[in-house]
This record gives structure tokens, C-alpha cells and sequence, in this order.
């Protein structure tokens, strides 16, 4: 949707306001209104008119811009505490495995949860982590306890890849992958027994076979 725009000696445009959305999804519309904005100023000074359509191309533009740098970069703002909560929230894992994943004590997660700072190491492997459980949500892999004990990785779950301080996000994309696999090879057996003609059952269908000797 295009600025609202008002009159007031000349034509003015509205920045977007926030409605119910995120924080930084506000501060990221509000940035691109104002690459819009001072594109079509720029187009004065060179002699351009500023006409309602020119700014609504160039919003239009800036808007498609900062959507794809907010789906990029949203997960480098959060902070520990919000990536240990999304992985509870997707992952679901429980206190203890995520003491052993990080290599704590419960206590540890628990303050972690209420806030309390997160050591580099820590903090890095559970933006990791996080990262790991967007990519299962964004491909609709449901995740549940089959799935957090499935050794897929060189023999190792999702939890024992973090665990071991290497990339639980790229396991994540392996899974997908395997998972999508999964699906097809699924869809291609169900699609040739759909086409299998099903002999019909007779009288005497579970009677033996007569015998020569009889």
C-alpha cells in the first residue's frame, strides 16, 4: 500500500505507521519509506517531477528491498535470551538436553531464560541453534521427539550437532533435503501401487490350490 499523501504546499507523503507489528519491522517499512522518499526528492533536484506515482514505484520498490533484508537479518537481531526462546518454542527440547547441548547446568538455561548474559561461545552456538529451527518452520518440517532423536548428520541428531560445536543450521538443510526426499520416494510408491489392478476376491479365494494327485 503506497504513503498516504496530503497536501500542504506542495505534495507530501506520510510515512507508514506501526499497527500491531513488530518493533523492528516498523523501524525496517519506516526505512525503506525513507529510501522511497529520498528517491523521489532526488528526482527534483534533477530536474524530475515529484508525481504520486513516481514515489509509489519507488516505494513500491524499497518495500520489496527491506522485506528481503528483514527476512535476511532478522534472526542476527535477537538476542540469546530470544534465540533460546525460539528454539524451546519450534525445537521443544527439554531443559536437560539443552544442558547438555551447551555444555551447562539446568540452572544455567533457567537463568539464560530470565535474562542473565550468555558467554560468546554460548551465545554464538544458540543463535546457531535458532538459526536451525527457522529453517525447519519456514519448510513446515514438524518437529517432535522422532524427529530430535533421528541421527541423520555423520550419525549425530540436530542437538548432538550443536553439541559438538559444529553447524546445526546446515544439518538443518540436510534434514530438509533428506525430508523432501523422503516425500517424493513416498509419493512415487503410493502413485504405483494407485496404479496396480487389485485382483478381485472369489468364493473360493482362501481355499488351497487343487492338487494333480487328487
Amino acid at each position: 500500500m503506497s504513503p498516504e499523501m496530503t497536501y500542504g504546499g506542495g505534495w507530501v507523503a506520510k510515512p507508514p505507521v506501526a499497527t500491531g507489528g513488530s518493533l523492528i519491522s516498523s523501524l525496517v517499512c519506516l526505512a525503506g519509506w525513507a529510501v522511497a522518499a529520498s528517491t523521489a526528492i532526488a528526482s527534483i533536484g534533477t530536474g524530475g517531477a515529484l508525481s504520486l506515482e513516481l514515489l509509489q514505484r519507488t516505494t513500491q520498490q524499497a518495500s520489496h528491498t527491506t522485506l528481503t533484508d528483514e527476512m535476511i537479518n532478522v534472526e542476527d537481531v535477537r538476542t540469546p535470551n530470544d534465540d533460546l526462546v525460539r528454539i524451546r518454542e519450534v525445537l521443544n527440547p527439554a531443559v536437560s538436553d539443552l544442558a547438555n547441548t551447551f555444555n551447562v547446568s539446568r540452572q544455567s538455561i533457567y537463568n539464560w531464560l530470565n535474562g542473565d548474559p550468555v558467554a560468546e561461545g554460548n551465545a554464538a552456538r544458540l543463535q546457531d541453534l535458532a538459526q536451525a529451527a527457522d529453517v525447519l518452520t519456514r519448510e513446515g518440517i514438524i518437529v517432535n521427539a522422532t524427529l530430535l532423536k533421528r541421527k541423520f548428520a555423520n550419525g549425530k541428531t540436530l542437538m548432538q550437532v550443536a553439541q559438538a560445536g559444529e553447524s546445526a543450521r546446515d544439518a538443518a538443510l540436510l534434514l530438509v533435503q533428506i525430508h523432501k526426499r523422503e516425500a517424493a520416494q513416498r509419493k512415487r510408491m503410493n502413485a504405483r501401487f494407485a496404479n496396480r489392478v487389485q485382483t478381485p476376491a472369489t468364493a473360493d479365494f482362501d481355499l488351497p490350490a487343487p492338487s494333480d494327485d487328487a
